[in-house]
């Protein structure tokens, strides 16, 4: 199963944010299906739009999303999507086209939960607070949703049932 065989529904997926490094972000379309979440790198490095010297904001005006922010699709870039479209998601083939692409068995999430408030950085991006995902092996992740999505909505989704 590819991503092209996939109808993309508000039930089979999502869009988030991770941090990494601390201050480094990549965004993530989290899709979940046949008990799993799949998370597939969907933009690098995001920026909020930058006033000061002309080289900085060069670079941080050139790292920010653009276009309807409230839209979760517009935080994903098509390069990126089309670079893993037609990849196997089952197979684990997903895992080996990025390192930042992940797979995680539903039944290997200890707990999930949802925190309202906003997350520090974040700026003029509208988001939903973040979702803590925990895993088996006490590793927690948090998502911080981006967009007009329900972090609560997502919770119930992800808690195996």
């Amino acid at each position: 199963m590819t991503l092209k065989d996939i109808e993309l529904t508000e039930s089979n997926h999502f869009v988030a944010m991770e941090y990494y490094m601390l201050v480094l972000n990549r965004t993530y379309l989290i899709l979940l299906i046949n008990n799993k979440l799949i998370g597939l790198l969907g933009n690098g490095l995001i920026s909020l739009e930058a006033k000061g010297d002309i080289f900085s904001s060069k670079i941080a005006n050139s790292l920010s999303v653009r276009g309807d922010l409230r839209n979760p699709h517009s935080y994903l870039k098509e390069k990126y999507i089309r670079n893993i479209e037609n990849i196997n998601l089952l197979d684990g083939s997903i895992l080996k086209k990025g390192f930042s692409n992940f797979i995680i068995d539903k039944e290997r999430i200890k707990d999930a939960w949802y925190d309202p408030s906003k997350k520090w950085g974040m700026g003029y991006y509208p988001h939903d607070g973040k979702v803590y995902i925990k895993t088996n092996k006490r590793k927690t992740r948090e998502f911080i949703i981006l967009g007009n999505q329900s972090g609560a909505d997502i919770v119930n989704r992800i808690l195996p049932k």
